[in-house]
């Protein structure tokens, strides 16, 4: 049974570092300091949308779409401890990362109703994850 979760494992692995920042650099941290970096974005793209400051939302949103990826540590305990679920969880990670990069375009195009939009639906997906993965990955993390 082993020999058929090895490969599932270790595509995933090389799979969840898709979402590395643009100039290719991993984070050292840990998962709960990347989360606090994406929380620390949120709230500056939230700021950014409530002053009409176009420029500091899109590079928000771009800090969250290119966020760093925790230690290889951490992404083998996390596959470890999520098992069937870490395709649902990448799959939400790309969805935020997908919502990101059009809340940036949004941003750049300083078009509002969509900037709000897609804003409104990245929260939604992160909440989701939340809901669905946290409790297990931040027991895990010890976070």
């Amino acid at each position: 049974m082993l020999y058929k979760i090895i490969p599932i494992l270790l595509a995933a692995l090389l799979s969840f570092t898709v979402n590395a920042r643009a100039d290719g650099s991993a984070s050292d941290g840990s998962l709960k300091q990347i989360m606090q970096q994406l929380g620390k974005d949120y709230s500056s793209l939230n700021q950014a949308i409530l002053i009409k400051d176009f420029e500091s939302a899109a590079g928000a949103a771009h800090a969250i779409a290119y966020h760093d990826t925790p230690s290889l540590g951490q992404r083998i305990k996390i596959m470890a401890v999520l098992r069937t679920d870490m395709a649902e969880f990448k799959e939400a990670d790309g969805r935020v990362h997908d919502l990101a990069i059009q809340v940036e375009k949004a941003a750049k195009a300083k078009d509002m109703p969509s900037l709000i939009k897609y804003q409104s639906e990245m929260f939604n997906a992160c909440m989701a994850c939340h809901t669905n993965h946290r409790s297990r990955v931040a027991g895990l993390l010890g976070d």
